[in-house]
């Protein structure tokens, strides 16, 4: 097992999260996405028409940048399982970018970190739900 790893684990983070590249990259991915889809939800909750405070949803391990991203930006980002919300300098090169603005970009996954993303997509079911 490599140092970086082992580092990882000794400091209670997940060997899968705490890889930059390839498919623990989509996975970390992945997760920081499911938890913008809850700051989301709790949002939703309140009835505001306020921007949504969310998480830098890219590869880096340890990365906690914040942007605020309207409602109706993000519904169209989560309309595809491939897209992120990230800062456009922490884009990686499995990813181009679909939008820039001044806070954040979209970014979609292309090769094997787009199958991952696809496969962790929690959204799917929930977006088919709101539609209803």
């Amino acid at each position: 097992m490599s140092a970086p790893v082992q580092n990882e684990q000794a400091l209670g983070r997940p060997a899968a999260l705490s890889d930059d590249s390839g498919s623990g990259g989509a996975r970390r991915q992945a997760l920081f996405r499911a938890l913008n889809e809850e700051i989301r939800t709790i949002a939703d909750g309140f009835a505001a028409d306020e921007p949504l405070e969310l998480v830098c949803e890219c590869e880096r391990a340890g990365c906690f940048a914040r942007f605020s991203v309207s409602h109706q930006a993000y519904e169209s980002v989560r309309r595809f399982p491939t897209r992120f919300l990230i800062r456009l300098e922490h884009r990686s090169g499995d990813e181009r970018v679909v939008e820039k603005t001044t806070g954040y970009a979209v970014v979609e996954k292309v090769g094997p970190g787009a199958q991952t993303a696809i496969l962790l997509d929690r959204s799917n079911g929930r977006a088919e739900a709101r539609r209803s």
